[in-house]
């Protein structure tokens, strides 16, 4: 009877839908991945799956070079399952079930909802047209702008439209994916083709409930912005603007010692805004001090806003603990920010996701240590960062790497497929669901008593 009560808990809840689908979509990848006419050269079942599995998690991190080892079919899958990966497996089939005029199950609204806006919803086919519209009118705009760059540089128009189209919808999804042999290394001086990928993630990691909330303001003409528009626009910007001028402070006499004053000012720009989730970078990353790492660490976990394509704590997380904190200080009993007190239950979401994803990082790091003790990067300079680095990468749903996935082994890349599983489908949906599968509601309180804290 207790198995059945949990069955039917296991059955209604909106985050199974999420798990399901992403992991659904990630097998069938790998197995399309794996066929021989996906590969250029010999791939494992572990090789492809770990593949699928950056590709669909929209993380970027790759055992096999994308240029040199896949075919142009298995570039294709990899470009359509980050399609799939950044929007959501789950928005494709809530927008299909629209299309034939099926009716949306509360389960299905509620996992729309609770994916891309802050607050229920009544029309969820005015979401999904404003969600379709704006990527694909971003995608198709900024892959035109990289289809001149590309035929600037030579290649021929039938290359360079795959490429152009294949980086922006990596760009937008924040994925991190090149279809070039060194990634975008070789466009590290091309000021164009920076700005424009740098200008794809911020339009893929902004999130959707900021574009919808723009329009909506447009066609009803208001002028009040939502507390949640005014925390995770500011904190996107300051994070930005953070990660730039550490970059610039730190890297000016080191690996942007021979760039430009303006070209200095675009690579950080592009570095600080591809490491809250994108993993693009232009410059090797083991080339950076370790003062950069700690930045690209920080500014990983954070990573993207809510409702976006990207991965980490998310930016209303941090905006959301900072308030808390300095709300406090200045003597007040709750979390209070442009005169508006943030309800109590969120200030204990947002504690408890911290907890939970560093305490993710802490075991997949300690996994990840001891499964690879003959790799390279423990006499790197960098050392005990580079698997820390690895994981986090993997955990944020970046991509950004040291030089260590090419060195994982069976187990290593086990637990970094693992790593940005969890990462996309979000640590909180996922505990919360574990949880709340087993337990029904408490209905009943315990006395308070105090303890001593710090």
């Amino acid at each position: 009877m207790e198995w059945k009560r949990i069955n039917r808990r296991f059955e209604r809840h909106p985050a199974r839908t999420v798990i399901y689908s992403f992991a659904l979509a990630d097998f069938i990848g790998a197995l399309l991945l794996w066929l021989p006419i996906s590969h250029s050269k010999e791939l494992s079942f572990i090789d492809a799956l770990f593949t699928s599995t950056s590709a669909i998690c929209v993380t970027g991190l790759t055992v096999a070079n994308t240029a040199l080892d896949f075919t142009k079919a298995g570039q294709f899958i990899i470009l359509v399952l980050m399609q799939l990966g950044g929007l959501g497996v789950m928005t494709f089939s809530v927008f299909i079930a629209l299309g034939i005029k099926q009716s949306l199950s509360f389960s299905s609204r509620l996992s729309l909802q609770e994916s891309f806006l802050p607050h229920f919803t009544p029309e969820p086919r005015r979401l999904l047209l404003t969600i379709f519209v704006y990527t694909f009118t971003a995608e198709a705009l900024i892959a035109l702008g990289l289809l001149l760059c590309f035929l600037g540089q030579g290649l021929k128009i039938k290359n360079a439209f795959f490429q152009a189209v294949f980086h922006a919808v990596s760009a937008f999804c924040n994925a991190g994916f090149s279809t070039f042999k060194d990634g975008l290394i070789d466009f590290q001086k091309n000021y164009l083709v920076l700005m424009l990928i740098t200008l794809a993630i911020f339009l893929g990691n902004v999130g959707f409930p900021i574009v919808y909330e723009l329009l909506s303001l447009l066609k009803e003409k208001r002028r009040r912005l939502s507390l949640h528009f005014r925390l995770t626009v500011y904190t996107h910007i300051v994070l930005i603007v953070f990660g730039a001028l550490a970059f610039l402070l730190f890297e000016k006499n080191g690996v942007l010692a021979n760039f430009s004053w303006p070209l200095k000012i675009v690579t950080a720009v592009f570095h600080s805004v591809s490491a809250r989730t994108a993993g693009f970078n232009s410059i090797n990353i083991a080339l950076f001090s370790e003062h950069s790492i700690y930045v690209f660490l920080i500014l990983m976990v954070i990573g993207a806003c809510p409702g976006s394509t990207g991965g980490g704590i998310k930016t209303t997380t941090l905006a959301v603990l900072s308030c808390t904190v300095w709300s406090r200080l200045r003597g007040f009993p709750q979390a209070v920010v442009f005169k508006r007190a943030i309800p109590v239950d969120q200030v204990g979401k947002a504690i408890t996701l911290v907890f939970i994803y560093l305490l993710a990082i802490m075991v997949f790091h300690f996994f990840l240590t001891f499964t690879e003790p003959n790799v390279p990067f423990y006499k790197s300079k960098h050392e005990f960062l580079g698997a820390l680095f690895e994981v986090v990468s993997a955990l944020g749903t970046v991509g950004l790497s040291t030089g260590v996935t090419s060195q994982l082994n069976l187990w290593g890349k086990i637990c970094i497929i693992m790593a940005m599983f969890i990462g996309r489908v979000g640590l909180l949906s996922l505990i919360s669901f574990l949880s709340e599968v087993g337990h029904e509601p408490r209905p009943y309180k315990y006395p308070k008593e105090r303890v001593m804290v710090g």
